[in-house]
C-alpha cells in the first residue's frame, strides 16, 4: 500500500511515519480568591513539544496479515502541562517523557500488546484538549489487552478480550484495592460502512478489596460499563465532515467515563471512585455521560469541530451519608477549534474548552464564600506536522 516498501531480502512490507507537534496552552488560574494561593502560584500558560515515530511491519501469510506496529511518544511538558503547575506548589518545570503509546501484534483475528481499549469509540477523535476536570468520554489512551475480533463481511465485526484494568480502575472509599486476580473482560459489536459507523461496547472489571470486618473479608464486587456510538458521514454538506454521537453508563467502572479520581479547583471537589465500603460490602458506584462531535471543512484546507459533553456521577444515600467527600457532581465540557491545513499533512490551530463543575448543594469555602459550582476556560494554540 501506499507509503510501504519491501524490507531487502525479506517479504515484510514497513512503513515509516511519526509526527512533531508544538504546542501552547492558556488555563486560567483558579482559587477562592484569584488573589491567594493556589492561583497566584499556578502556571497560567504551559508549552508542550512532543516527537513521535510509528512503524508499521506487515507480511502476506496464509492466515491473513501479520502486523506488528509501534508507537512511541517524547513529549517535553513546561508550566500547566505538569500537575505540579496546578495545585499551588509553585511554577510546574520542565519535565520529558518517553511513552509507548501503541505496540502490538495483529494476526488472524488476534490482538496482542498495547492499544486503544476495545471499550473505546469517539476517543477524542476531534477536540485537542480534553479539558482539565475530565476528558470527553471514554477516552484512556491506550491499554494492555489481548483480544480476538471476528469480522462477518458487509463490514460487520465482533472482538471479545481481555485488558489490564491498571489504567482505569479508580480507587475504593474506605478500604485498599487489592491485587488483580482477573483482567478486565471487553467487548464489542461493531459495523463500518460507507454512511459512517457504529458500536456498541461493553466491560466488566473486578472490585476486591484487602481489608477485613470482624474478621471477614470484604466481599468481591464487579463493576461494569456499556457505551453506543454512532460516527456519520456527511458529504452532503462538504466532503470530509461527520458527526460523532456517544453514551455511557458505569456502575462500578466510572473511569470509563473518562474521569479521573479527583476533580478539584477553585474550592470545589468531585471525587469519582469505583466503589466505597459500607457495612463490610462494596458498594458501586453509578455515573453516565454524553458526547456530540461535529466536524465541518469550510474549505478543503481549512476545518472546524464543535464538541461537548456531559457526565454526571451519582452515588447513594448510604455512601454519602458515610463518607462526606463522596457527594453527587456534574461536568459540562464544550469547545471549539479552528484548523488550517496550508499544506498536506502540516496543521495550524487555535482551540477554546469551557468547563463547569457542578457538585450537589452549595459549598462554603475557607474563605467564607458560598459557591454551588465552578467554571474554567482553557485555550490551546497547535501546529502539528505528520509524515
Amino acid at each position: 500500500g501506499a507509503g510501504f516498501f519491501y524490507i531487502p531480502g525479506s517479504d515484510t512490507c514497513i512503513k515509516i511515519g511519526g509526527r512533531v507537534r508544538a504546542e501552547y496552552r492558556y488555563l486560567e488560574p483558579t482559587s477562592q480568591n484569584k488573589l491567594l494561593s493556589p492561583a497566584r502560584q499556578s502556571d497560567a500558560t504551559g508549552f508542550r513539544a512532543r516527537g513521535r515515530i510509528n512503524v508499521d511491519a506487515r507480511t502476506a501469510t496464509e492466515w491473513g496479515t501479520l502486523r506488528a506496529f509501534i508507537q512511541v511518544d517524547v513529549t517535553a511538558n513546561t508550566g500547566n502541562y505538569l500537575g505540579a503547575g496546578r495545585n499551588g506548589s509553585g511554577p510546574g518545570g520542565d519535565t520529558t517523557d518517553v511513552i509507548l503509546d501503541k505496540a502490538y501484534i495483529q494476526w488472524a483475528g488476534i490482538t496482542a500488546g498495547r492499544i486503544s481499549s476495545f471499550f473505546d469509540f469517539y476517543a477524542s477523535a476531534l477536540n485537542f484538549g480534553s479539558g482539565y476536570m475530565a476528558s470527553l468520554g471514554s477516552d484512556n489512551g491506550s491499554v494492555n489487552v489481548l483480544a480476538y475480533t471476528a469480522t462477518f463481511g458487509n463490514g460487520f465485526s465482533a472482538t471479545i478480550g481481555f485488558e489490564d484494568r491498571s489504567a482505569v480502575v479508580r480507587p475504593l472509599a474506605g478500604g485498599t484495592l487489592a491485587g488483580q486476580r482477573m483482567p478486565s473482560i471487553v467487548g464489542n459489536i461493531r459495523v463500518d460502512q460507507g454512511w459512517g459507523s457504529a458500536q456498541l461496547s461493553g466491560v466488566v472489571q473486578q472490585l476486591n478489596s484487602v481489608d477485613l470486618f470482624n474478621g471477614t473479608r470484604v466481599d468481591t464486587e464487579y463493576g461494569y460499563a456499556i457505551q453506543a456510538g454512532v460516527k456519520f458521514n456527511l458529504p452532503m454538506l462538504a466532503a470530509g465532515d461527520a458527526l460523532w454521537l456517544q453514551a455511557a453508563y458505569a456502575d462500578g467502572a466510572v473511569g470509563r467515563l473518562g474521569l479521573g479520581t479527583t476533580t478539584a479547583f477553585a474550592g470545589l471537589t468531585g471525587v469519582a471512585v469505583d466503589g466505597a465500603i459500607v457495612d463490610a460490602s462494596i458498594k458501586r458506584t453509578k455515573g453516565w455521560g454524553v458526547t456530540a462531535a461535529l466536524l465541518h471543512y469550510w474549505t478543503p484546507s481549512v476545518r472546524q469541530a464543535v464538541f461537548g459533553n456531559y457526565t454526571a456521577v451519582d452515588y447513594s444515600g448510604r455512601v454519602s451519608t458515610a463518607y462526606g467527600a463522596l457527594d453527587d457532581f456534574k461536568i459540562w465540557t464544550v469547545g471549539t477549534n479552528v484548523i488550517w491545513s496550508p499544506v498536506s499533512a502540516f496543521d495550524i490551530g487555535v482551540e477554546v474548552l469551557y468547563q463547569k463543575l457542578d457538585p450537589k448543594g452549595r459549598v462554603v469555602l475557607p474563605t467564607g464564600v458560598s459557591k454551588s459550582s465552578v467554571d474554567i476556560w482553557e485555550a490551546r494554540i497547535r501546529f502539528q506536522r505528520d509524515f
